[in-house]
């Protein structure tokens, strides 16, 4: 890990360096009276990535089938692109070669590397490991056979969302180092060690029968999750850092901020990449607030997903029953049980672990 951070740093001050110089060229730089020193100082403020972002960045060019692509996926000009890209061919990691493909010319790499896999690819994995078919369209806690707990307000997802969860966090995740899970009745800690057995998960949750069966499958796979007994409100620090956090929260305005304060407080300098799975139950308009709570905590909003996160049709609280009952006047019984009954979006953050002070006014057409 040592060596990883010096070539990061060896990267921020490649970066700067070539980013004071290159910017003169860009439209409506030319026309503005600032200094090198000035220049190297917004490179260094807004422009810096994340310890973790760069390896992300790196992975994805050395995995990319075609890289030039990759501004699609970053959402960015060529110009950060060729940074990594002559960088990571300076320091000899990859070879680049003409036809727009990359080679992979340090293979220790592969090692600290988790594996994008697509949907598809993570329901064979685990129906294999699990020796039966997934109904997708089914509770992600079916194939374990557990009991909600509806005074914990648990509801599992689906099992198709379950996966796709897992694939955004592979997609991600650029460690294989420890992850975290911030509640987990949806058992995504389970498909996701199953996939890709090298990441090391702990899962915090105050129901104990539910960290049980995860600790009964762990064994039974062995699988690297570890679990622990806690309520969130009542805990502060694990003592540990973590590469990143997933959850699924109770959706109130104070719920969200409890889960997702805690989780961040498990994250360190390196950075982290946050996972969150919100419906639009008790929130309404409050979600402006939200919007303003992520932006003090340093979260960068990657992805807001929606129509892959469900929950299957399941009466849990009193009020499910009602709706059910006045539905049942404009649809057919079958036809309500067979649609979703919760549609959730999944919020796919960066956490930014250094200060970012606020910028100042700017020349409209300056591109800096």
């Amino acid at each position: 890990m040592k060596e990883l951070k010096k070539l990061y740093q060896k990267f921020l001050n490649y970066r700067v360096n070539l980013f004071s110089k290159d910017v003169r060229f860009w439209f409506g730089v030319e026309k503005l009276k600032i200094t090198e020193k000035e220049i190297k100082k917004i490179a260094r403020e807004y422009y810096k990535d994340t310890f973790l972002d760069f390896l992300r960045r790196i992975r994805d060019i050395v995995f990319s089938p075609f890289p030039l692509s990759l501004i699609k996926n970053w959402s960015e000009d060529y110009w950060p692109f060729f940074y990594y890209l002559s960088f990571l061919e300076k320091q000899r990691i990859i070879k680049v070669k003409k036809d727009g493909k990359v080679s992979l010319l340090k293979k220790e790499f592969l090692k600290i590397f988790p594996k994008k896999r697509t949907e598809k690819e993570i329901q064979e994995i685990v129906e294999k490991k699990l020796k039966m078919k997934l109904d997708l369209k089914n509770f992600s806690n079916f194939p374990f056979k557990t009991k909600i707990q509806s005074q914990y307000d648990q509801f599992p997802i689906s099992v198709s969302s379950a996966i796709f969860i897992v694939k955004k966090i592979l997609d991600y995740l650029p460690l294989n180092k420890k992850f975290l899970f911030v509640g987990d009745d949806d058992f995504i800690s389970v498909y996701l060690s199953l996939a890709e057995p090298k990441i090391e998960s702990l899962v915090v949750d105050i129901d104990d029968e539910l960290l049980e069966k995860i600790r009964k499958i762990s064994r039974k796979f062995r699988l690297k999750i570890e679990t622990k007994k806690l309520d969130i409100r009542k805990v502060k620090k694990l003592g540990e850092k973590f590469v990143g956090f997933c959850s699924n929260p109770v959706y109130t305005f104070e719920g969200i901020k409890n889960f997702l304060d805690f989780g961040i407080k498990q994250l360190g300098e390196d950075g982290g990449y946050l996972f969150l799975s919100v419906s639009d139950e008790a929130i309404g308009n409050r979600i402006l607030f939200l919007e303003e709570f992520f932006a003090k905590k340093k979260l960068k909003i990657e992805e807001v997903i929606k129509e892959k996160v469900y929950y299957p049709f399941n009466i849990v609280h009193s009020e499910d029953k009602i709706l059910f009952e006045r539905l049942k006047k404009f649809f057919k019984e079958n036809l309500i049980k067979k649609s979703p009954m919760i549609e959730a979006s999944l919020w796919i953050f960066e956490y930014i672990p250094f200060k970012i002070s606020k910028p100042k006014k700017q020349f409209f057409y300056a591109y800096l």
